[in-house]
């Protein structure tokens, strides 16, 4: 794995961040459309989920020594509908009210591509994850044509384990579901 030179830290988001978060997920939006990947092209996630994910403590953004939001993600501590409905697949641990993390609105920043961040970040999130000594797992789901972001979620060491339900997609709609067990011992 390449690692970037950046100085980087990561960071819960406040409030006052939803500006610069919003145009990293307007950003993303863009570049997905770029690909002919049909991801976030529906308005999702809308500026009141990313709002919401703050209030709750849920938004994580990995900053420069300037200060300056790189990369944001969603860290949702706790039993996550869409992911019990899972479909050909199960997964290694079996979800309650608090043993896992799901990783949720990951985006990077146009500037930030390219510089190896992704690494960096995922390594920070998944340390931040770690602390918490009742996290036995966490989870993740992509489009099933975003092949960029599935080869970062499985270099960074999860799993593929199934299929998960799209939220407010279409009844058949469906992402590729990964997680990563954590090493306790």
């Amino acid at each position: 794995m390449t690692s970037s030179t950046l100085n980087v830290t990561l960071h819960f988001a406040e409030i006052t961040d939803l500006p610069a978060i919003q145009d990293i997920i307007n950003d993303a939006r863009d570049f997905l459309a770029d690909q002919k990947i049909d991801q976030w092209q529906n308005g999702y996630p809308e500026p009141d989920v990313i709002a919401n994910d703050i209030k709750r403590g849920e938004t994580v953004a990995l900053k420069d020594d300037e200060g300056t939001i790189l990369a944001i993600a969603s860290l949702v501590k706790g039993l996550d509908q869409p992911y019990e409905a899972i479909i050909d697949g199960d997964w290694r641990v079996k979800g309650t009210t608090n043993n896992y993390v799901s990783i949720h609105r990951v985006a990077m920043a146009k500037a930030s591509r390219g510089h190896h961040l992704t690494h960096d970040f995922f390594d920070l999130m998944k340390e931040q994850i770690a602390a918490d000594s009742d996290i036995e797992s966490i989870r993740i789901d992509t489009h099933p044509e975003n092949f960029g972001m599935q080869h970062v979620i499985e270099t960074n060491g999860f799993d593929y384990i199934g299929l998960v339900p799209v939220v407010g997609g279409r009844p058949d709609e469906t992402n590729v579901a990964y997680d990563l067990v954590l090493d306790r011992g």
